[in-house]
């Protein structure tokens, strides 16, 4: 009963009490007010206390029973609601007791460690998932931290690893907090995976370091390459007019040889800091290792097997053909040299599609389609301790004077560059794996149309050559004089708009990409064809330039001649350049041959899907 329905009760029992005892007192003298009735009054009086003394105790009673019950049920709701948050929260809850053993153990502790609920309660969870060579000093150090976690409320946070069901290393974040109950240490902990985030960080340090590195050496190589082109050039002068004289004629062959050297030596710095001069196209990939291989088993140690698994269902890649046979051809010459005793050499490809997590591991540059390329050998392997170095310029596994440590770093840079990822699992002792990841062709690129075969041929156009570099913009003007063409010089992007805007005629801008001042060669060749569309454009440089000073507008067709370059080279690019068909508006008249390329790529697929229609099932 309520306490106001007892009251209310109480107060009409009293009432009906004192009726009945003054009643009964006249009934019994007859009389007035007198002995009898102060009785029954004090009767009455006893009574009320009576009910009072009880409607007390029974609305301390109703009191406790309803603070019991909505404790209780309070206690309920947030056991209910503690349990909804553990199982909806993004991390692992794992409950022990002071000595580790499990006490609770949610979904997403499953999920992460791969033990069920029903296996994990009442086992340890050392035992469950650290490694038995690190169990005693992991239990060390929770010893050492469990007195701090008893009297810090906001509980501590610490990394470990994990061991996975299946054996996997996971790399966790916990946060732990202990309670005491009922003399009991109760340790409340919640587990995030961050296997990938650190995986990410360790991506974007190596990519930081190797930007900065790159940046280095992509600088020392561009003015490297104005001198260089120099050299080359002015060395092919003297071997013509020593030609008859074989001494010399000896030397100058020396110097050209070491010019080469050099150039060879620029581009594997370019290569490495991402600014050489890629020519993409569509790659069969298959067809690339399949000639490898065949290379290897003629030149490798026979106590080397060469084994190819190859997706016969490959997409094609998109990737600079050249750089992509030099990459493989050195991830196999290091993988020979990790085999002087024999072993396997394999050779995988296959298609795969990332996410933007799996992207961001690899180190590609977006999510998407990718053709992955897999060199695995089962030579000595690369030790722990230098793993992170290996794509380091200049820095060789390999005993000095055997290596000059650009290799891997050429390779590295020609992948980022091409818009792909690169990874290396190693263990000593046990092989190597690399893997590259290089985009799916989306679109066929055509090919050049055989300038290359061409006869050195000059010409009689007029030339505005643009060359911030004094040298350099001297000799390539002795050497457009020397194949007939009338030659305009300018020093920078402001010199060669006064000479535009002054009415000068001429037929070709011959321009250096990176240029001092306000405008470098691209931006002087937009504004350039805005006003004239029709002009023909041959950039040229030392290596090429990123995003900001990248192919733009009408002049992203225009072809790029990569210093250091001879005169052979430079008469042909021009010859391309002057000799393809354009319209009044700057666009490229196509060819008879423009469609090549598509129909060669049109070809490989539909040979492609032959063979695989035509393999037999098992």
């Amino acid at each position: 009963m309520k306490p106001r329905g007892l009251l209310t009760l109480a107060m009409a029992a009293q009432v009906v009490v004192t009726a009945v005892a003054l009643l009964g007192s006249y009934a019994v003298t007859g009389s007035g007010f007198g002995i009898a009735q102060i009785v029954a009054l004090i009767a009455s009086g006893i009574v009320a206390v009576l009910l009072v003394r009880f409607c007390a105790r029974a609305i301390e009673t109703t009191q406790d029973e309803r603070m019991a019950a909505q404790l209780a049920e309070r206690a309920q709701a947030s056991a209910q609601i503690t349990q909804a948050v553990i199982k909806t929260a993004l991390d692992a809850f794992v409950q022990t007791d002071a000595d580790g053993i499990v006490l609770e153990w949610s979904v997403q502790a499953e999920a992460l460690t791969g033990w069920t609920r029903k296996e994990a309660l009442g086992a340890d969870v050392v035992n469950l998932l650290i490694a038995e060579p690190l169990r005693d000093g992991f239990r060390q150090r929770m010893m050492r931290l469990l007195p701090e976690l008893s009297n810090t409320p906001i509980g501590i946070r610490f990394e470990a690893t994990l061991l996975h069901r299946n054996g996997d290393k996971i790399l966790i974040e916990a946060s732990s907090t202990a309670l005491q109950i009922g003399g009991r240490t109760i340790i409340n902990n919640f587990i995030k995976d961050v296997t990938q985030k650190r995986a990410a960080e360790e991506q974007l340090i190596q990519a930081q370091k190797m930007e900065a590195v790159g940046q280095l050496t992509g600088g020392i190589a561009h003015e490297f390459n104005n001198m260089l082109t120099v050299i080359t050039g002015t060395i092919e002068i003297l071997a013509d007019a020593v030609k008859d004289n074989p001494p010399l004629a000896t030397i100058t062959k020396l110097i050209s040889e070491a010019a080469d050297r050099g150039a060879a030596l620029t581009s594997s710095l370019l290569s490495f800091a991402r600014k050489q001069a890629l020519h993409p196209a569509e790659i069969d990939v298959n067809e690339l290792l399949e000639e490898l291989a065949k290379l290897l088993l003629a030149t490798f140690d026979k106590k080397i097997e060469i084994v190819t698994r190859l997706d016969r269902n490959v997409w094609l890649a998109f990737a600079d053909r050249g750089q992509l046979s030099s990459a493989l051809l050195n991830l196999a010459i290091n993988a020979r040299d990790a085999m002087l005793d024999g072993g396997r050499l394999t050779l995988t490809t296959r298609n795969v599609v990332f996410g933007v997590r799996e992207a961001v591991a690899v180190g590609a540059g977006y999510a998407g389609h990718y053709v992955e390329i897999e060199i695995a050998d089962s030579g000595t392997g690369i030790p722990q301790a230098i793993l992170e170095r290996i794509f380091d310029p200049f820095f060789s596994t390999k005993d000095v004077g055997k290596g000059t440590g650009l290799g891997l770093s050429m390779v590295f840079g020609f992948v980022k560059q091409s818009g792909g990822g690169i990874k290396v699992s190693s263990v000593e002792g046990g092989g190597t794996i690399f893997t590259i990841y290089l985009p799916k062709a989306e679109t066929s690129t055509l090919r050049p149309a055989g300038y290359d075969e061409r006869k050195v041929v000059g010409g009689k156009e007029t030339i505005l050559c643009v060359e911030d570099d004094r040298d350099v913009r001297q000799y390539v003007t002795v050497q457009l004089e020397s194949l007939g063409y009338k030659v305009i010089q300018a020093a920078n992007a402001a010199e060669a708009l006064a000479i535009a805007a002054a009415g000068t005629p001429f037929d070709l801008l011959f321009t250096d990409i990176v240029m001092a001042g306000a405008l470098n060669g691209r931006e002087l060749a937009v504004e350039m064809v805005a006003a004239r569309p029709s002009l023909r454009v041959l950039f040229t440089s030392g290596y090429a330039h990123d995003a900001p000073h990248g192919p733009a507008g009408a002049t992203m067709g225009a072809p790029l001649l990569t210093k250091p370059y001879r005169k052979a080279e430079l008469a042909r690019m021009l010859r391309r350049s002057l000799d393809t068909a354009v319209d009044a508006a700057g666009d490229a008249i196509p060819t008879p041959y423009s469609v090549q390329a598509d129909l060669e790529g049109f070809l490989r697929r539909q040979a492609a899907e032959d063979n695989a229609t035509r393999r037999p099932r098992r």
